[in-house]
C-alpha cells in the first residue's frame, strides 16, 4: 500500500492537515438544523398555553403555531440530509459506489455519469440556501407583538381576592386595535419569509431523495456484482455445490454454469 512515492507524499500530507474535510454541503445542512431548531423554540414559546386568545388575534396565533411545527421538520429534513452527506463522504464507500455504478452503467449500456449523490456531496447550493432563508428570518416584530398581548391577556384573566378573603372575577380580555393590527403587521411580514424557507426545504428535499436513491442504486449494484464474482468462482465447486444452487436463482445459475465450462 502506498507504494509510490507521490502517494507517501500525499498521505504525509492528509495527515498534517488533520485528515479528511467535512463536506461543505454537511455542515451547511448541520447549521441549517441548528437554526430551525432554534427558530421553532422562539415560535413555540411565543403562544402561551395558559392564555385564550380571542378571534380577533387566534387566527395568528395559530399561524405562529404552524410556523413553529413547520420549522421542526425543517430541522428534521436538514439533520436528515447532513447524515446522507457525512454517510456517504467516506472513500470506503465511495470506492463501493464507483464500482458499482460502473457494473449497473456497463449493463445498462450507459455512459458512466457522475453519481448524484456525489454531486451533492460536492455541493452546498441547496442547504447553503436554506441557512440563508431562515437567517432572514426575523422574529423580533413577532416576539414584540405577541409579547403585548400575552401581558394584556395574562393580567385580564387574572382573578384578585380581597381582605376579606373574596375572590373578584377577572375581567373580559381586551386587546387594543393597536394590539391587533401590531400582530397582524409582523405576521404577514413574517409569512412572506417563510415562503422562502418553504421553497429551499422542499428543494433540499428533493435532492435528498435524488441522492439517497442513486446511492441505494449503486449499492445494490456493488452487491450484486459482488454476489455474481464470488458465486462464479464457487459455481463448479463439489463442496458448494448445494449451497450455491440453494441461494442462486435458476437463470443466473445456468449463465455462470455455461460460461465456466
Amino acid at each position: 500500500m502506498l507504494s509510490q512515492t507521490y502517494q507517501m507524499n500525499a498521505y504525509k500530507a492528509l495527515v498534517a492537515a488533520g485528515g479528511l474535510t467535512t463536506p461543505a454541503s454537511a455542515t451547511a445542512a448541520a447549521a441549517a438544523a441548528s437554526s430551525a431548531n432554534s427558530l421553532s423554540t422562539s415560535l413555540a414559546a411565543m403562544v402561551l398555553e395558559t392564555v385564550s386568545y380571542p378571534s380577533s388575534v387566534s387566527d395568528n396565533t395559530d399561524l405562529i403555531t404552524s410556523w413553529s411545527t413547520a420549522q421542526a421538520a425543517a430541522a428534521a429534513s436538514a439533520t436528515s440530509y447532513a447524515a446522507l452527506m457525512t454517510q456517504y463522504a467516506d472513500p470506503s464507500v465511495l470506492i463501493q459506489l464507483t464500482t458499482g455504478w460502473d457494473v449497473y452503467c456497463r449493463a445498462s449500456n450507459l455512459s458512466v455519469s457522475e453519481l448524484t449523490i456525489s454531486a451533492a456531496i460536492g455541493d452546498d447550493t441547496e442547504p447553503a440556501a436554506l441557512v440563508s432563508a431562515l437567517v432572514a428570518l426575523d422574529t423580533t416584530d413577532l416576539a414584540t407583538a405577541m409579547s403585548d398581548i400575552n401581558a394584556t391577556l395574562s393580567a385580564a384573566s387574572a382573578s384578585t381576592s380581597d381582605s376579606d378573603g373574596t375572590t373578584t372575577a377577572a375581567a373580559a380580555p381586551t386587546l387594543s386595535d393597536a394590539q391587533i393590527a401590531a400582530l397582524a403587521d409582523a405576521a404577514g411580514a413574517f409569512a412572506s419569509l417563510m415562503a422562502a424557507v418553504t421553497t429551499a426545504v422542499d428543494t433540499l428535499s428533493a435532492r435528498f431523495t435524488a441522492a439517497q436513491e442513486s446511492a441505494t442504486q449503486a449499492e445494490d449494484a456493488f452487491n450484486n456484482a459482488i454476489s455474481v464474482a464470488l458465486i462464479s468462482s464457487s459455481v463448479s465447486s463439489t463442496a458448494v455445490a448445494s449451497a450455491v444452487s440453494a441461494i442462486t436463482p435458476a437463470s443466473v445459475l445456468a449463465i455462470l454454469e455455461e460460461g465456466s465450462t
